[in-house]
């Protein structure tokens, strides 16, 4: 397998862990009330993990002792990760349409928290706000199942290469 075709799916996986991390930590900041959705929090851990996982696994490219069961193990994680993670969030949204403001208030991790106030639960947000959060939760998800998709590709690439004893087109015997 070429090192330059690993090198540049680990690059995408890289980015799709920035990406998804960037997006969970940004709606865990946003949450005025009360702790972010334990959803959020996966969310950041499966994106992190994603981005630990394309360095670990770049250095084994070059540091042989990082390639075959150690990229195997960092990628099947990796993978289970975002994909429980994307869908723990498209569990969470429940088809929300972003804009319906009704939809949105209520979902935990749309409303920045909700406060009791009078017997009616307030939030902090305008609607605005619960759009754009709709809309970077949606996008998280996105990013999550993309990936689930090119962690499983590596995944399935370091099986591969494991099998064959072949690592960046070098062959260990």
């Amino acid at each position: 397998m070429s090192t330059v075709l690993i090198a540049a799916l680990r690059a995408i996986q890289m980015i799709f862990g920035i990406i998804c991390l960037a997006l969970s930590v940004q709606l865990a900041r946003g949450q005025l009330i009360g702790n972010a959705p334990s959803t959020t929090i996966f969310d950041a851990f499966a994106g992190g993990f994603t981005l630990v996982a394309a360095i670990v696994c770049l250095a084994g490219l070059a540091w042989s002792a990082l390639a075959g069961k150690v990229s195997f193990a960092v990628d099947t994680v990796a993978a289970l990760a975002a994909l429980a993670g994307g869908i723990a969030t498209v569990v969470e949204l429940r088809g929300v349409t972003c804009g319906t403001d009704y939809e949105m208030y209520y979902n935990s991790l749309i409303n920045g928290g909700l406060e009791n106030i009078k017997g009616e639960p307030v939030s902090g947000l305008t609607i605005p706000q619960m759009t754009t959060r709709c809309n970077m939760n949606k996008a998280d998800s996105a990013f999550l199942f993309l990936a689930f998709v090119i962690s499983s590709v590596l995944l399935v690439l370091s099986f591969t290469n494991q099998k064959l004893g072949t690592i960046g087109g070098r062959t260990y015997v």
